[in-house]
């Protein structure tokens, strides 16, 4: 998987999220396509998004059992957003 191929599915994945009302329910179908994205982010040498990625998946297994709340899941969300969008503005952003 090439970094653009990577940066297409994390938007697909934070599409879902923000348009399925966000944690109100957690598909373990998107946790593991999260933890198959952060092995390729490493493989990448996307530090940062490996650990945003990393970030998100184990805030909504918190969530899942009940360890935390749908707001911590909202910022890990926004966070990992924000660098997708970097990424599609081609700039250096494993500096952020």
């Amino acid at each position: 998987m090439t970094v653009e191929e990577l940066k297409r599915e994390l938007e697909k994945v934070i599409l879902g999220l923000s348009s399925s009302g966000g944690f109100k329910s957690i598909d373990s179908e998107t946790v593991e396509k999260l933890d198959k994205f952060a092995v390729t982010a490493e493989a990448l040498g996307m530090k940062e998004g490996k650990h945003l990625i990393e970030n998100l998946s184990g805030i909504m297994k918190a969530i899942k059992e009940g360890k935390s709340k749908a707001e911590s899941g909202s910022l890990r969300l926004t966070a990992l957003d924000f660098y997708v969008k970097k990424l599609s503005s081609g700039g250096n952003i494993e500096e952020l």
